[in-house]
């Protein structure tokens, strides 16, 4: 009995696989020109898309400036941050770590029209920094980094403090190393949350010039050659990433504390 269930569950989970996986195989089959009733290899989407065609990659290096910037930006103000959240004692620490969990889990809806007088306050509205500002300053890197940090042992950091009372030093040499895992799937994170954005550059950008990827993939297409190898190519970034530090994700996200 255990053993035919066993194997209705593997069968479900094949199953279950096989039909989210469908649309992505569809679409790839489809940039290469591949039907169910021709077999042939056409590559001129591929080749539209890098020489020919600019829109979409222009939109491309857009989404890559946005994404790599907001990543390096938000971890450059997460990791000090997490660090005197988990391991310095201060007045108030609790309630603006808490204050950091309700605004993580604040809909974004919510936000958007703060963020959107605050672009237009600082002159930054219809630019690509009235997206790459809020992310920087966003607050889920500093939960999960945070609970990573929980995990150190303080015997570590006392014994860094020996050797430098500067805490950027300690930071650096001692627990960049040690969360390194956390460090990395907070990025990634930050990194695919940028990459797919599509509501908020609707609402802070308003010249189509200026939109990223993911907007333009989500206006009306054709689905064309071209259009299904954009398609696919948006896929590869974060997929990528997600393959590379597969291990680091997956230790950063299981590192959670609580208490």
């Amino acid at each position: 009995m255990k053993k035919t269930l066993n194997k209705i569950i593997v069968i479900y989970i094949i199953s279950l696989t096989l039909i989210i996986l469908s649309p992505v195989a569809m679409t790839i089959c489809g940039s290469f020109g591949i039907t169910l009733t021709e077999i042939t290899i056409d590559m001129s989407g591929y080749v539209d898309f890098w020489i020919w065609k600019p829109l979409y990659f222009n939109a491309f290096l857009r989404s890559l400036f946005i994404a790599i910037l907001t990543t390096v930006g938000n971890l450059i103000i997460s990791v000090p941050a997490s660090y005197f959240f988990a391991k310095i004692s201060f007045p108030g620490k609790t309630s603006l770590f808490m204050l950091y969990i309700i605004l993580m889990v604040m809909p974004f809806q919510v936000t958007l029209l703060p963020q959107y007088i605050a672009a237009k306050s600082l002159h930054i509205y219809d630019t690509l920094f009235s997206l790459i500002l809020p992310g920087i300053f966003a607050t889920f890197s500093v939960f999960l980094i945070t609970q990573n940090m929980k995990t150190m042992s303080d015997d570590i950091i006392e014994a860094a403090s020996l050797d430098t009372s500067n805490p950027l030093k300690i930071i650096y040499y001692v627990i960049i190393p040690s969360v390194r895992p956390g460090i990395i799937c907070s990025a990634i994170l930050v990194f695919s949350e940028m990459w797919s954005q599509v509501a908020e550059p609707l609402v802070m950008i308003e010249s189509e010039n200026k939109y990223p990827l993911a907007v333009l993939l989500n206006s009306n297409i054709t689905f064309n050659l071209y259009e299904l190898a954009t398609i696919v190519i948006f896929l590869l970034p974060p997929i990528l990433l997600f393959l590379i530090f597969n291990d680091d994700v997956l230790e950063g996200m299981s590192k959670y504390n609580l208490k």
